[in-house]
């Protein structure tokens, strides 16, 4: 039986799509947008099979059942998210509920008429907000104080999907990302500022010097490593009572970052300086998540620290312009 990947065309998503066909997998992969043509190239070439791309808006409840009627997946990892950031007009707010809340709810009315199927739905650790300083390491004791559209959305929309999964006996596990980057990630409408990793990486192979503002350590995880822990879950497919934490367990900032692309890319050069008002910064400096309770539920921990996703990354990016 497939794996319905949800928000397939995101960078996580491909990334999850890539990491079930390299094992063997059928993967189906939905999305609003269609896939870059990147992926279009070398997803279909891995061992496993892309039995569908299709075309989903997450918030039609109707053609998302229809979909999981469909095609009848063992389990449906749904990604699907709007990420906005700075300024969010009423208008980019509703949507961003719309998708965030109803998309994962109308996940879990999907699922509950395929008896069997297990929902993985992801959410972020964006949900802590204020939240987020009080503590050394974000675990179940700390409460979410979300001060964004973005972070109250997801909030809503995880503790929505966990209400409506219990009450409709469909097993789920609630799962918040930690900073992800990495592989296939890219500016898109969904999610239209990248990290500020990916916008060091440009600048470096573009040949040109970078400012960063902060050096702040946070819990940036790789795009892989996130793949992998989400397909944990799939595997596993064990209830979570409460939201889980996908994470790496470890810390370091982008003046790690850009010291180590000073290392490997030639001639780029970077400097520190916190007055620069255009230079990257990490946005807070949010305590990093716990990793235990996925660990103990899958044995899932993450395997890449900085040096070796810097080096998958590279080569990645550099493979797109052989």
């Amino acid at each position: 039986m497939s794996v319905l990947v949800v928000g397939a065309s995101g960078f996580v998503g491909l990334a999850l799509v890539e990491h079930l066909l390299a094992r063997g997998d059928a993967v189906v992969a939905a999305d609003i947008e269609a896939p870059p043509p990147r992926a279009a190239r070398e997803l279909p070439a891995l061992p496993g099979r892309l039995l569908a791309v299709e075309r989903l808006d997450v918030t039609d409840a109707e053609a998302y059942a229809a979909l999981v009627a469909r095609h009848r997946p063992r389990a449906i990892v749904h990604l699907a998210a709007m990420t906005p950031l700075g300024r969010v007009p009423p208008s980019l707010a509703r949507r961003t509920a719309e998708v965030n809340v109803l998309g994962p709810l109308n996940a879990v009315v999907a699922a509950e008429a395929l008896p069997g199927c297990f929902l993985v739905a992801t959410s972020s650790g964006s949900v802590f907000g204020a939240a987020g300083f009080d503590a050394p390491v974000l675990d179940a004791t700390i409460r979410p104080d979300p001060r964004t559209p973005y972070g109250v959305a997801k909030l809503a929309g995880e503790r929505m999907s966990l209400l409506a999964a219990a009450e409709g006996g469909v097993p789920i596990a609630v799962v918040r990302l930690s900073s992800v980057f990495g592989r296939w990630e890219r500016a898109t409408p969904a999610r239209p500022v990248a990290s500020p990793l990916l916008r060091l990486t440009e600048r470096a192979l573009a040949g040109q010097r970078a400012v960063v503002a902060d050096a702040g350590p946070r819990d940036f995880i790789y795009s892989v490593d996130v793949a992998a822990g989400l397909a944990s879950l799939v595997d596993h497919a064990k209830p979570a009572a409460q939201p889980l934490h996908l994470a790496p367990g470890i810390v370091w900032s982008l003046a790690d970052w850009c010291a180590g692309l000073a290392r490997h890319v030639p001639g780029f050069t970077w400097k520190l300086d916190r007055a620069d008002p255009e230079g990257e910064s990490a946005s807070n400096g949010r305590a990093p998540m716990e990793t235990e309770a996925l660990a103990a539920l899958t044995g899932f921990r993450a395997n890449f620290d900085m040096e070796r996703a810097m080096e998958d990354d590279l080569a990645w990016r550099r493979a797109a312009s052989d």
